[in-house]
């Protein structure tokens, strides 16, 4: 092999590597499931149990309930039981009272109360009321139990619904690590393209220098 020709397959294996490192994580983060459990809820007194999930996923996760805007957004709050930062004590209880218990292949794991726990989460169209955090291991099957203390029939416009999934921070990390392998792997793959296009060149230099003939000289 010439040194032109490895040359050449430096180039590629630098582009293919680049392409590979970067689809295979791309790939492996499509197949985790970041939300195993978002089922619809009364929250009438009586208990919300899910069915088994598994977790592909290890990490931190969150228990909490999702309600839709559909409400005006000072009475959701209230009702939900978490505030704002900066906004005015609530002029109403919450009906968001529960306790609840995680097990692992019938093994009790975790349990807690939302009394313990306050933390509210806003986005466009919906606010969630945090009810507690636990750490899942990927492989396991776990199975979710909530009491429903309070009647929250008054939520139920919102299409309210029992939620589980990674914590927050797990998005942040993604987010870094994509842009990390993302900017690495477009410039490797800038080396690699000018590595083959390089190597190109030189060959198509040599062939032509090689193919040219002296000029005749014409005697006198």
């Amino acid at each position: 092999m010439t040194i032109r020709s490895k040359i050449t397959w430096i180039g590629v294996i630098i582009v293919g590597a680049s392409v590979t490192v970067f689809g295979s994580w791309y790939a492996w983060l499509q197949t985790r499931s970041t939300r195993p459990v978002y089922i619809p809820i009364e929250l009438t007194q009586g208990e919300i149990k899910s069915g088994g999930f598994k977790i592909n996923l290890s990490g931190q996760y969150t228990l909490a309930i999702e309600a839709k805007k559909t409400i005006p957004f000072d009475t959701l709050n209230c009702l939900l039981g978490v505030l704002p930062v900066g906004e005015q004590k609530c002029d109403r209880v919450s009906v968001v009272r529960a306790s609840w218990t995680l097990t692992d292949s019938g093994k009790v794991i975790k349990e807690s109360t939302s009394d313990t726990d306050d933390v509210g989460s806003w986005s466009q169209k919906t606010i969630e009321r945090e009810l507690g955090t636990f750490w899942l291991q990927r492989g396991r099957s776990y199975t979710i139990r909530v009491q429903s203390l309070d009647d929250g029939r008054s939520l139920a416009t919102t299409d309210p619904h029992l939620k589980i999934e990674i914590h927050p921070d797990f998005y942040e990390g993604t987010m870094f690590t994509g842009y990390f392998l993302l900017t690495w792997c477009k410039r490797a793959m800038i080396v690699g393209c000018a590595t083959v296009a390089l190597s190109g060149l030189t060959w198509a230099w040599q062939k032509r220098k090689t193919g040219q003939r002296p000029s005749k000289v014409l005697s006198e």
